[in-house]
């Protein structure tokens, strides 16, 4: 108890008052500057967000989209806020800045992934090429946009098979968008043999667009050559419509019409096959003969 009364005695309490007095001054001009610095950024956040939700609205941003980003802007300058009234009391900032980069750095490299996939996401959003319920080519698969997340997208085959891609392997591939251009281009390949006239045939492939309301009469449909094959003359029917998703259905109705429509022709339509010839030698006939004999 001595101790106690000795430290309570030894303090000045008159000398401590004085000094918290001459130092309200200067503390409440910091705590001010302090409250305006927060106040500046706060209101400069309402701005930016306003401006950030008339964006997302003229380019129909997805909604879980737009969220991400004003998210993203509110810590940001909630961070950016804190260090700067921070620094009107004297502390210094830089060590701070220089922790978080330390954790950041940490924090990236632990999900590196799904901040890629975001960005991703992000990226595909602002660039649009394709929206829910096109029908995109991607990586060899036909399929309808179902569903554009901030991490994946959904995609739904022909077959009803639901396939989920990371966004960040989307942005890495060649994407064909058939519902951006409605009209396109049907291409139904079709061999015929060589003894065969290839005009009598291209006129029997036209003849099978007669009467078809969704061939497009320009561009006007037409049969080509694309290749003289080992077994047979490759040909391509070629014809317009206006219904990109009618691409698929197209073709594999005229394929079956192209062979119906030469078969009623009597145009051969030849299956792959191996033609050889043996040189007539003295050898080559002595066997013929000996085997004869036999």
């Amino acid at each position: 108890m001595g101790f106690l009364k000795d430290l309570w005695g030894s303090i000045d309490f008159v000398a401590l008052l004085n000094e918290f007095v001459s130092g309200v001054p200067s503390l409440a001009a910091e705590l001010a500057k302090a409250v305006a610095v927060v106040v500046a950024f706060w209101i400069g956040f309402r701005l930016v967000k306003r401006l950030l939700h008339l964006y997302a609205e003229r380019v129909r941003m997805p909604g879980a989209i737009s969220d991400l980003l004003v998210t993203l802007l509110k810590y940001a300058v909630f961070t950016l806020a804190v260090l700067t009234a921070a620094s009107q009391f004297g502390i210094k900032v830089t060590s701070v800045l220089a922790g978080l980069g330390v954790v950041g750095l940490a924090v990236s490299f632990a999900a590196q992934d799904t901040f890629g996939n975001i960005i991703s996401g992000i990226t595909l959003v602002v660039d649009k090429p394709f929206a829910v319920g096109d029908w995109v080519e991607l990586g060899g698969v036909h399929a309808y946009v179902t569903r554009i997340s901030l991490r994946t997208t959904t995609l739904t085959t022909f077959d009803n098979q639901s396939i989920v891609i990371p966004n960040k392997l989307i942005s890495q591939e060649r994407i064909i968008n058939y519902t951006l251009v409605p009209r396109i281009r049907v291409r139904v390949p079709i061999g015929i043999a060589y003894k065969e006239d290839i005009r009598r045939a291209r006129q029997v492939l036209l003849a099978t667009l007669t009467d078809d309301a969704d061939v497009l009469a320009e561009p006007s449909p037409q049969v080509v050559v694309t290749d003289l094959a080992p077994s047979s003359i490759n040909l391509e029917l070629r014809f317009w419509i206006e219904d990109a998703p009618q691409q698929l259905p197209k073709q594999w109705e005229y394929t079956e019409k192209c062979k119906y429509a030469l078969d009623q022709a009597g145009i051969e339509i030849p299956f792959h096959h191996l033609q050889l010839f043996l040189e007539q030698t003295a050898g080559l006939q002595s066997l013929a003969d000996s085997i004869a004999a036999a």
